[in-house]
């Protein structure tokens, strides 16, 4: 007699386990589609968080990170986090003093490369001869936290090959993307691509590639081959990298989310010698 009611009781239990497991598995953290890792990086200091939001403004929201309205941030803060392990890199608006000759201007501005600085500055662009040197500036006594000095056509560049060595930290095969932040304080995200460079080797004048014995593929001078937003890293711009000094040789779509990344060209997939 007693036997019903104790199958009832039974199944009660096993709707109940199901219905807990299915609450628990809808709210955690490895919920399909919905928990991701997501490193903020911010004033040198890098920050990763566990969050279910879909856009780079929650993500910052849910780390407690403030956005000042000129800042700059990578991807922009509308942008969609597109992956499970996204990167979101924030420039902070800060004076910069800017050196060019006799003229010494300062502003305020999230840029990052010279030809940025310049452009927020109202003044004109770097040519491809010119050399620029960005470092740390003494607030106290230049009343600046950035530094830009610039040489017009100071020096010829030279033709010979260059000494080029990673970095400790270099980006490689395994890695796929990563931070790196170069001798200015600017951080890149870098990322690498293998396809053939045979015609835009000759972006920078004639000559051919070849590859290094890490992979990388690298012009007639040592220059590892970059692709990069033509819009701040014009063709032919020499760049650090953290597989050493680069040039921009191409660019990407991967520009329109991260305008300061480097996509690196290596032979780390086709293994191919091209």
């Amino acid at each position: 007699m007693k036997r019903p009611k104790l199958l009832h009781t039974y199944a009660l239990f096993i709707v109940l386990g199901f219905a807990l497991v299915g609450y628990l598995y809808k709210n955690t953290d490895h919920a399909a589609g919905t928990g991701r890792l997501v490193t903020i990086h911010d004033r040198g200091v890098d920050r990763v968080i566990l969050t279910h939001v879909g856009s780079v403004q929650e993500a910052l929201n849910d780390a407690g990170i403030d956005v000042d309205p000129h800042d700059d941030v990578e991807p922009a803060l509308n942008s969609e986090l597109l992956s499970t392990d996204s990167a979101v890199i924030i420039y902070r608006a800060r004076p910069v003093l800017i050196n060019d000759g006799a003229l010494h201007e300062r502003v305020v501005t999230p840029a990052q490369s010279p030809n940025e600085i310049l452009a927020a500055a109202n003044l004109p662009k770097i040519s491809a001869k010119d050399k620029t040197t960005l470092k740390q500036g003494d607030f106290v006594t230049e009343g600046a936290i950035t530094v830009l000095t610039i040489k017009r056509a100071a020096q010829p560049r030279t033709n010979g090959p260059i000494a080029n060595k990673p970095t400790r930290f270099a980006l490689t095969r395994s890695k796929g993307a990563q931070l790196y932040t170069d001798s200015s304080g600017v951080t890149h995200r870098e990322t690498y691509y293998d396809l053939p460079m045979n015609i835009v080797i000759s972006a920078c004048g004639p000559g051919d590639y070849t590859i290094r014995s890490d992979g990388a593929k690298i012009d007639k001078n040592g220059y590892v081959l970059v692709a990069a937003d033509y819009a701040i890293y014009p063709k032919c711009t020499v760049v650090e990298t953290s597989m050493g000094l680069g040039k921009v040789y191409d660019t990407g779509g991967f520009v329109a989310r991260y305008p300061h990344g480097f996509d690196l060209a290596t032979d780390w997939t086709n293994y191919n010698g091209r």
